[in-house]
């Protein structure tokens, strides 16, 4: 939060406290991971087909899953400061395992929407408070650490993953994905964070007043260089690729669930590298210059996947696509990071609105295109112009701000 006053030196919160968060962080990716892998058969289950146009419909699950986190990214803001933060992360978890239970059980896809929009809040509370969790309870030592662990669970989660649900779809179909994959992971995750987090009380919680959160606004949407960051994202992709890629490669090229789970595996190695590679090199060469060139980069190879007629090309162009695209979130993040030194928790907040806004107008764009051209290659061409839209919108209207 952006009036967040450090609490003075701490006791230790014991040992299960940082995997307390980081186990709820990989279980956030789980239902998501699902959905990639899976989409064509959720398609067929519920419209009988696995066409390009049934496979549009059904990635609205993705639509209505983003819009749920964009409103409750936006509503943390509030609750955070209202409710303590341990029982708030704890109604997340709940939450993703009540999401397991009910995508398991829906008999139409409006329900399975429904349960899709409950993951999406669960996720965003889960990430809201876990990283407000460490900044309450840890000192400032270690709080560096235990967010990074956070943000690699969410990419090794989709490494292990995969093969969880590759192999449990084998024998009992997507939904088992669900049952047992999803439902068991959450529920853990829920009993550590009970017995792993300790409870703070409403005094060590700074009480946000309502002038304070006003001038926090103002603060950012004044600022020319903030902004353009924000709209920046309403472009964003992100994630939506993946689940039309995926699609994509076992629709156009046959390529079995098997297969699919190992281009999963691969494309999310890429982004583990790319992040890394990113954090290391940044300072070297500029957060803007290289949010820019990674984000044109990423386009340009994004288009390719889906215009290439070749598999082994298409997979090619795939990972160097995604490569590109996790350099270009990292140096992204680093960038809106100190736009607004003295407001940094509503910009980061707002920053991740503008991202779920923009992961729903991606996927809408994305079954759109599908459902009335029916051509993954149009819809390859709109994602990636809209990459390279951002590359251009950050280039003429965001300043690279001094390291505050």
């Amino acid at each position: 939060m952006s009036n967040e006053v450090p609490v003075v030196e701490k006791a230790s919160p014991g040992r299960l406290f940082v995997p307390s968060l980081v186990l709820p962080a990989f279980a956030a990716f789980m239902s998501n991971g699902i959905l990639i892998l899976l989409l064509s058969d959720i398609a067929l289950t519920f419209f009988g087909s696995s066409s390009p146009a049934s496979v549009g419909i059904a990635g609205q699950i993705g639509t209505v899953n983003s819009a749920a986190e964009a409103v409750f990214a936006a509503l943390m803001g509030f609750l955070a400061v209202r409710f303590r933060h341990k029982p708030l992360f704890l109604v997340g978890v709940l939450l993703v395992a009540i999401s397991a239970v009910g995508n398991f059980l829906a008999p139409t896809f409006i329900l399975m929407q429904v349960f899709f929009a409950v993951e999406g809040i669960g996720s965003v509370i889960v990430a809201i408070t876990g990283l407000t969790l460490i900044g309450d309870i840890l000192p400032s030592g270690k709080k560096a650490k235990a967010v990074s662990y956070a943000l690699s669970a969410v990419f090794f989660g989709g490494i292990v993953g995969a093969p969880i649900i590759g192999l449990v779809t084998g024998f009992g179909g997507w939904r088992c994905s669900f049952l047992l994959y999803a439902l068991p992971v959450s529920v853990v995750c829920l009993v550590l964070a009970f017995f792993g987090i300790p409870s703070v009380s409403r005094k060590q919680q700074v009480a946000g007043r309502k002038e304070n959160y006003i001038g926090s606004f103002k603060q950012v949407l004044l600022n020319k260089s903030a902004v353009s960051c924000l709209v920046s994202q309403l472009l964003s992709v992100g994630q939506i690729v993946g689940l039309y890629a995926i699609a994509f490669f076992r629709g156009q090229f046959l390529v079995p669930i098997s297969s699919a789970v190992y281009i999963t595996i691969g494309s999310t190695s890429f982004m583990i590298v790319g992040s890394l590679v990113a954090g290391r090199i940044v300072n070297r060469f500029g957060r803007k210059r290289m949010t820019i060139v990674s984000s044109l980069l990423d386009g340009v190879f994004l288009i390719g996947v889906f215009l290439v007629p070749n598999l082994w090309a298409a997979l090619a162009f795939n990972f160097v696509h995604v490569l590109f695209g996790a350099m270009a979130i990292s140096a992204f993040n680093c960038l809106a990071l100190d736009q607004v030194p003295q407001s940094r928790g509503t910009m980061m907040s707002l920053t991740s609105v503008f991202g779920k806004i923009g992961n729903t107008i991606a996927a809408a764009v994305g079954g759109l295109v599908l459902v009335l051209f029916s051509s993954f290659q149009l819809l390859g061409l709109a994602f990636g112009t809209m990459t390279v839209a951002t590359a251009a919108i950050l280039s003429f209207l965001t300043k690279d701000p001094v390291i505050v």
